[in-house]
């Protein structure tokens, strides 16, 4: 037990001691290696491409509005984006394979407002995301109202729902 907690102390103290050296040793440059960011956000890889957990925040740095994880650029995993007043406005949840984003959105109330499926295409000149397939809608109270289908973006058929359900 001892020697796991030694270790792990190891582990977040070396980072502060070798950024210290490099502070009383200004005469020669200090490389500190790539692992002394690990546990950074906002970061970037060596191509200058988004890395690692983000959060974005607006008014100030008071009120975060969205909160993920890049790799290489691209996004993965779940992502989740919220109102200003903080309640989770809709998450994502990237499928590295397939690029397909699986969607959940919320009312400000907290209730189930819509899922789907969307897709993410991008290249050097633009990004373009957009809904695909079949969505489910729900009311404000969180009952199922009908069913949407989109094709690349543009709602294809609007199904409403059976009598009886």
């Amino acid at each position: 037990m001892n020697k796991n907690l030694l270790l792990i102390l190891l582990l977040f103290v070396a980072p502060v001691i070798v950024h210290a050296q490099a502070e009383i040793n200004k005469t020669t440059p200090v490389k500190v290696k790539k692992w002394y960011h690990f546990f950074r956000t906002n970061a970037f890889d060596k191509e200058g491409a988004y890395h690692g957990r983000w959060k974005i925040y607006i008014n100030n740095d008071q009120d975060l509005v969205r909160n993920g994880r890049f790799r290489h650029g691209k996004e993965v995993g779940i992502w989740r984006y919220y109102y200003p007043g903080g309640g989770i406005y809709m998450v994502e949840k990237h499928k590295w394979r397939s690029g397909d984003i699986q969607v959940r959105k919320y009312h400000e109330n907290g209730n189930l407002a819509r899922t789907g499926q969307a897709k993410m295409i991008s290249n050097e000149e633009e990004a373009h995301y957009y809904w695909e397939g079949v969505w489910q809608v729900y009311d404000e109270q969180g009952n199922f109202t009908h069913t949407e289908t989109y094709v690349k973006g543009h709602l294809l058929t609007k199904q409403a729902q059976p009598i009886g359900q």
